[in-house]
């Protein structure tokens, strides 16, 4: 559950352009709105390793640049410029933006597609892709409510981004929405977040609590424990069943441990099977 979630379906709450997208559903057969490279390159490529305790060994091992070539940044450029409406100029960049933000690459500032394509352009030149921050978290949690990469702020307009030195605070409340700062967090209470705060944080109670039932089912499906949901066991009993199970304890604790290690440091052991 993100910020655009909470917001989807109040058309009260949007802007002229938003409702335009909310509306525009573009026919893949005249209006693909992905070349087949960028495809290959964008959605081919989404089961990159996000930076989580349970991917986190191969997110280390991760490209610069998304894994991009200059070739298909180019051909993002062109894409871009052929796209035939504004909407679907508009979802390219936030399609790229989102998947940057994800995977803990800098987009602070950055504005247009031309902006976010220099930054990776430079990933590209330096064959470096951008560093952890010291402040970040790698979540040991897999399902439910949880931190993935970086953040943007939640106000309409602010192109502010999280950086490797600097984290956003999110709303106390609902505990979904962030913001750069106390000024953009007053504009978009005042707007529209104040219709829809308080609805939101029962919404992410919900799936919180669902969430921890699921976390507990994929700890005993990951080391092949019996969940009994076959014979008639509920979710509930399975989270029953997962706190003394020894194996997932011990899934556990090595989630913990690839939490803690420092970053920059090499992992001991081979890779464990977290998926």
């Amino acid at each position: 559950m993100d910020a655009e979630d909470i917001y989807a379906e109040r058309e009260d709450l949007m802007t002229p352009e938003e409702l335009e997208e909310w509306h525009h559903s573009p026919n893949d057969e005249t209006v693909p709105t992905l070349s087949p490279l960028l495809r290959e390159w964008l959605i081919g490529n989404g089961l990159r390793a996000a930076p989580e305790a349970s991917t986190r060994r191969d997110f280390d091992r991760r490209k610069p640049a998304l894994g991009a070539t200059k070739r298909e940044l180019q051909e993002l450029a062109s894409h871009n410029d052929r796209l035939p409406s504004g909407v679907q100029q508009r979802k390219l960049l936030k399609m790229l933006r989102s998947t940057m933000l994800r995977q803990l690459i800098t987009v602070d500032g950055a504005v247009t597609l031309e902006d976010h394509i220099k930054i990776l352009e430079n990933e590209i030149e330096t064959n470096t892709p951008a560093p952890v921050p010291k402040w970040y978290k790698y979540s040991t949690v897999t399902m439910g409510p949880r931190k993935i990469g970086y953040d943007a702020c939640c106000n309409r307009g602010c192109v502010r981004a999280e950086t490797v030195d600097v984290q956003f605070s999110k709303c106390a409340s609902c505990k979904i929405v962030v913001y750069c700062g106390h000024n953009c967090q007053r504009v978009d209470w005042k707007t529209r977040h104040k219709y829809v705060c308080k609805d939101a944080a029962k919404q992410r109670e919900k799936i919180a609590r669902v969430g921890k039932m699921m976390q507990a089912f994929s700890d005993m499906s990951m080391t092949k424990q019996d969940c009994g949901l076959g014979s008639g066991g509920s979710l509930a009993d399975v989270a029953s069943a997962a706190k003394s199970n020894s194996a997932v304890r011990e899934r556990r604790r090595q989630l913990r441990a690839e939490k803690k290690r420092p970053k920059g440091s090499k992992p001991d052991g081979p890779d464990p099977d977290f998926f």
